[in-house]
């Protein structure tokens, strides 16, 4: 037995996005490597348990729901939420902190604090239920913050942090602490604080073997699915415009001389998107990756010598391995987490750059690397902010 605080992370560790798992797996080991006890282990928010325990018609139901008009949209998800609130997350959330015997509570990281079909608010709202009957404290850590908010899920959100057990709120980047300080702070008298993201311990979590030497580099291509990137963001992209894309992008690198692999965070709706392009890629000899692990993906990128992706943490992970990465925009996280390392150079939008533009970028991306003076730094701050957050559990 040790006096340590045993700690729950809420997350979504298990969601079908490995950058969630990868996050998550970097924050736990953080935390037991802070101090916190060995047991310290992630609570999924959706109440899974398992990787690749992903929503059946995951694809299907967002593209449902990017389809109906707002008021219905927002009418159609209340009752869903509230039976499986009562049916399994709380239930979920009861077991697990039972089990691991929890004392302390962290929230995130992710882009939890966000209003998508008042999913997390709801979730957030019963996680912060649960810590209070129990007396836990507990601090944020590591998350996004939206920046658009129904009436109802900020309510909702503001009955949550509201509670007194929440003693401190670390966020990931300087536009998610200016929302939470306008929205939030400014009623519960809780300000928010900048921390790195959690993923950049990745290449501590998910220690990789040196590259191999070779005469030509290897890029690695992320693929995402155009459904997830118009449910999540106001980026006007078409699934035939943003495959004919990537597979010009591809061709390009391989003319270059350039070994290319294709790959997945995971995502259902990213995997069909890739599957629809195997046959293609095949014909170019690029072979098509599909991770199920955070440790896969994070090796993958790992052996790789640029990267490009719309995936944050695929392009956090990269940069944790000392990868530079093109990063594709289309949420403003993603341009937050660039500009937080000096990257932001580096991130372009495949609307206005043309495949071949983007394979010269890449490969001048690959031979140039990164600044490993600041790589050195930035990942030190990473740690040195998980050491921060448990110090506050512990004096709590």
């Amino acid at each position: 037995m040790t006096n340590a605080p045993a700690v729950a992370c809420m997350n979504v560790k298990f969601s079908p996005n490995l950058g969630d798992g990868l996050l998550s797996e970097c924050l736990e080991q953080a935390l037991i490597a802070a101090g916190a006890d060995p047991g310290t282990r992630s609570v999924d928010l959706a109440g899974r348990s398992t990787y690749g325990d992903a929503m059946a018609m995951r694809g299907t139901a967002l593209a449902v729901l990017d389809a109906l008009p707002g008021p219905v949209r927002r009418q159609a998800v209340r009752l869903p939420l509230r039976l499986q609130s009562m049916r399994k997350w709380g239930p979920h959330y009861d077991r697990e902190l039972d089990a691991m015997g929890a004392t302390a509570m962290v929230i995130g990281g992710g882009n939890l604090i966000a209003d998508l079909d008042l999913n997390f608010p709801t979730k957030l709202d019963l996680a912060m239920r649960h810590a209070a009957a129990r007396a836990l404290p507990v601090v944020i850590f590591g998350c996004g913050m939206g920046s658009s908010f129904t009436d109802e899920g900020l309510r909702r959100l503001l009955r949550a942090f509201s509670r007194p057990n929440l003693r401190a709120v670390f966020l990931r980047d300087a536009a998610s602490v200016a929302t939470w300080d306008r929205l939030i702070g400014a009623k519960t008298g809780l300000m928010a604080q900048v921390v790195r993201d959690p993923g950049l311990l990745s290449a501590t979590a998910h220690p990789a073997p040196p590259r191999s030497a070779r005469d030509t580099p290897v890029i690695g291509l992320g693929l995402m699915s155009h459904v997830a990137i118009r449910y999540h963001s106001k980026a006007q992209v078409t699934e035939v415009g943003l495959r004919a894309w990537y597979l010009d992008v591809a061709r390009a690198l391989r003319a270059a001389g350039a070994q290319v692999r294709a790959f997945t965070n995971g995502s259902p709706e990213d995997v069909a998107t890739a599957e629809q392009m195997r046959a293609d890629l095949l014909a170019m000899d690029v072979p098509l990756d599909r991770p199920t692990t955070p440790t896969e993906l994070s090796t993958l990128v790992a052996d790789c010598d640029a990267i490009a992706a719309y995936r944050m943490h695929a392009v956090i992970a990269a940069y944790s391995h000392g990868v530079p990465a093109l990063a594709l925009a289309w949420d403003a996280k993603v341009a937050s987490f660039m500009a937080s390392v000096g990257r932001d150079d580096w991130l372009a939008d495949p609307a206005t750059l043309p495949a071949d533009a983007a394979a010269r970028r890449i490969m001048t991306a690959a031979e140039e690397g990164l600044d490993m003076d600041v790589h050195a730094t930035v990942l030190a701050e990473a740690q040195a902010d998980v050491a921060r957050a448990f110090a506050v559990l512990q004096s709590a």
